[in-house]
């Protein structure tokens, strides 16, 4: 899946590749006009391309379906993609201006704003579900974590994530000896029995399971609005770039609907894009609740729904600041902008 250490230093840029050097046509398109909505005032696409930030992974996927069947094209823009490793490195991209917009998780923007407080969050892509879990060996019960390892990597969402489990069962971060590593050494060091507990995304997840017979899932983010995915990007380009970015998201729903109407076709991109197989691609949809655009307006921007993008920020915020992880709290609101939802 993704995630990553926002403060790490912007050589993580030279990692990123360009999955596609320039997407769609050269030629201008005219967007739909509503003159009561500032989004979509301007109304001509632009013919520089909107560089967005990603990582491969399924709950973006329809980026990457929109890229390879043409949508962006039929909308008149220019997209260049950026795939990077980890969201460490997208979250990097975003801060230092490389890139336009990324795709990340929406409670990450409590701590980038500490250096880019003009950040927005605009769409979302997924909802996490049972793709993000923590699995353990030997915990049958709350005490039997106390005292143990437990590996996360020390990022914002992981922080929380696992802050929320433990406090469902009545511990804190403090009753367990927390491992700091990057997802992957944390699979690692959770099959050879270096810790007892691990938190990790798919493919991990499953790898963990079937790596260390006798584990299992202790908590996962299935009904919650923890871990919520999508796109980010400053308030100047959300202003300079309004006819691209709702073509851009208009692009991005052709692409779930492909996708919802071809499943083994977009299954097959998928795989081959996220270096799985088809059948794991398969396998791991289920677990993502995926946020059309009808969701985005009935879920995630509507604030009177407790699932929403604002209370998932709110929520996370007092858990970041007990970490110390910040010491200023932004609210939700301020860092979520509906408009372009609402004008789709």
């Amino acid at each position: 899946m993704r995630r990553r250490d926002i403060l790490r230093s912007s050589a993580f840029l030279t990692i990123g590749a360009v999955s596609t050097s320039v997407l769609g046509s050269c030629g201008q398109q005219t967007a739909p006009k509503d003159s009561a909505n500032p989004t979509t005032a301007q109304s001509t696409t632009s013919k520089t391309p909107l560089k967005i930030a990603l990582i491969p992974w399924i709950g973006w996927g329809s980026a990457h379906l929109a890229e390879v069947k043409g949508f962006f094209k039929e909308e008149g823009i220019e997209v260049q993609h950026t795939a990077f490793q980890s969201v460490t490195e997208v979250n990097t991209a975003l801060l230092s201006k490389k890139i336009d917009m990324s795709w990340l998780v929406a409670l990450d923007l409590l701590v980038l704003a500490v250096q880019a407080p003009d950040l927005k969050f605009i769409y979302a892509s997924d909802y996490s579900g049972e793709v993000d879990a923590i699995v353990g060996n030997g915990i049958n019960s709350p005490a039997d974590l106390k005292g143990k390892k437990l590996a996360r990597e020390d990022v914002p969402y992981e922080v929380v994530f696992t802050n929320k489990y433990l406090a469902s069962v009545g511990l804190t971060d403090k009753d367990v000896k927390i491992e700091s590593l990057a997802v992957a050494d944390a699979h690692a060091a959770f099959v050879a029995g270096k810790v007892d507990a691990a938190t990790i995304y798919e493919p991990f997840i499953t790898k963990a399971l079937k790596g260390r017979p006798g584990s299992k899932v202790l908590y996962t983010a299935k009904g919650t609005n923890t871990i919520a995915n999508g796109l980010a990007a400053d308030n100047s380009v959300l202003q300079s770039r309004k006819a691209d970015i709702m073509a851009y998201l208009r692009a991005i729903e052709k692409g779930m609907k492909f996708a919802e109407a071809n499943p083994k076709e977009a299954n097959a991109l998928l795989a081959k894009w996220t270096s799985a197989s088809a059948e794991e691609v398969a396998a791991q949809m289920p677990l993502v609740r995926v946020m059309n655009l009808a969701a985005n307006k009935s879920i995630v921007f509507d604030e009177k729904n407790p699932l929403n993008a604002i209370n998932s920020i709110d929520s996370a915020a007092p858990l970041l600041v007990k970490a110390g992880k910040i010491t200023k709290v932004l609210a939700g609101k301020d860092l979520v902008d509906s408009s372009f939802v609402k004008a789709l």
